[in-house]
């Protein structure tokens, strides 16, 4: 996510020798971050709160996060072992991303929250092939020394888009009233045509195809758990697993709450959660490109920690806060966060992956962390439920919320003892 003055002229190839991230064979991949972002911010933001209109208890927004989580990580380790021994990332890339924006279109004849969150199971389930391509691919192309200003500028790009559609779609669906069903009628076809153009993009880009012949069998059955022993054993990478799990665990049991307090208890409309997300996105933004340099220079692992530190604010405001104005005004602290965490939560994560191994190592993190989250989230749901029912409301969310943060602290603390992964000569 960031802006180049330069742009050096090559083909659209991708070669084993890594171009600078200015070169021109990046262009695709900022310009599909862009597209694909605004379909996804044209919808993602109103989703929850979509799920409770359609009458979502807490334990149905719980299994509304953990269901999507597991789905989107559950195949990843099959796809990101294909995409390694193929050589190849674009056709997982395109697929995914054809297939997820297609099923846009389901989401808006859905009668009840059961069906919405069946879909977007099935969504992430199917799309989920395109995550750990896409990932690797940003480390085939980058030098690992840059790969925190790369990480950032893709970033950047991405909340572009987002910014705009997201305020956009606030905006129309204010205008066009009615019921949030019929507002987010023209959102999801918007997310689906424009998901779909982001996937052709990728078609620029051209890949050597691997001559190998593919033994399917062999890489569901050996390749596989060879690769698992891989990963086992290579300690940086398992150590950051196991933090960042930590952290995720206790972090993933607050979000099937923000969308019940933010209609159930704040009232807040569509428009305030478009412009919620515009200051996060905005602030963001501006930071972005300060961020991915300070995680070339600085190192990724300060940059990993301050991001952790601050998303313990997150579940605290939402628990004590009465007013979404200030959640608001907040929300521009919690876009700076999120600048660092682009900055440095990928380019660590790759800091510490094989290269040859990028996108099957990519594949198991992203298994981790969707387990620990589909476990946290059912938990947060709930538990929600429970104490809902033994104190009401709004004091029933405030104690899980408590405990989501007392948790993320414990995460955070975790993360200390990660190693900086930075070269100096690097640097």
């Amino acid at each position: 996510m960031r802006t180049h003055t330069e742009h050096a002229r090559v083909t659209h190839t991708l070669r084993r020798q890594k171009p600078k991230p200015q070169d021109s064979a990046l262009k695709p991949l900022y310009t599909r971050s862009v597209v694909n972002s605004l379909g996804q911010g044209t919808v993602n933001p109103f989703i929850g709160a979509y799920a409770v209109t359609l009458g979502a208890s807490a334990s149905d927004m719980g299994w509304f996060q953990s269901s999507t989580n597991i789905s989107n990580n559950l195949m990843q380790i099959f796809w990101g072992r294909l995409s390694d021994t193929l050589k190849r990332r674009i056709p997982f890339i395109v697929a995914g991303s054809l297939i997820l924006s297609i099923l846009w279109i389901p989401m808006i004849f859905v009668a009840n929250a059961a069906q919405l969150i069946i879909i977007l199971a099935i969504q992430a389930l199917l799309g989920s092939m395109a995550t750990p391509a896409w990932t690797a691919l940003i480390g085939d192309l980058v030098p690992a020394h840059r790969l925190g200003r790369a990480n950032a500028s893709v970033s950047l790009y991405a909340s572009i888009g987002s910014l705009i559609a997201t305020i956009a779609s606030g905006t129309y669906m204010i205008t066009t009233g009615g019921t949030l069903q019929h507002m987010l009628f023209l959102p999801f076809i918007f997310a689906a045509l424009t998901g779909i153009t982001s996937s052709l993009i990728m078609l620029r880009l051209k890949e050597t195809k691997n001559g190998q012949k593919l033994n399917l069998k062999q890489n569901m059955t050996t390749e596989i758990l060879r690769m698992l022993t891989h990963a086992h054993r290579t300690k940086p990478f398992m150590r950051y697993c196991t933090v960042a799990a930590t952290f995720e665990f206790f972090m993933s049991i607050a979000w099937p709450l923000f969308s019940l307090t933010q209609i159930l208890i704040l009232g807040a409309s569509m428009l305030q959660l478009a412009i919620l997300s515009f200051v996060q996105s905005f602030t963001t933004i501006i930071c972005q490109n300060w961020a991915g340099r300070r995680a070339d220079v600085a190192g990724r692992r300060p940059l990993l920690i301050l991001f952790r530190f601050s998303l313990i604010t997150v579940p605290l405001a939402y628990a004590f806060i009465p007013d979404i104005s200030i959640l608001i005004a907040i929300g521009a602290f919690w876009g700076i966060a999120q600048a660092l965490g682009q900055a440095s939560a990928t380019a660590y994560l790759l800091d510490v992956t094989p290269q040859e191994h990028r996108g099957s190592f990519t594949a198991v993190y992203n298994l981790i962390i969707g387990s620990v989250t589909f476990i946290g989230s059912l938990i947060g749901g709930y538990l929600s439920n429970y104490t809902i029912t033994l104190f009401g409301l709004g004091v029933g969310l405030q104690i899980v919320y408590t405990l989501s943060a007392v948790g993320r602290t414990i995460g955070a603390v975790f993360h200390l003892r990660l190693k900086e992964t930075l070269k100096k000569e690097e640097a």
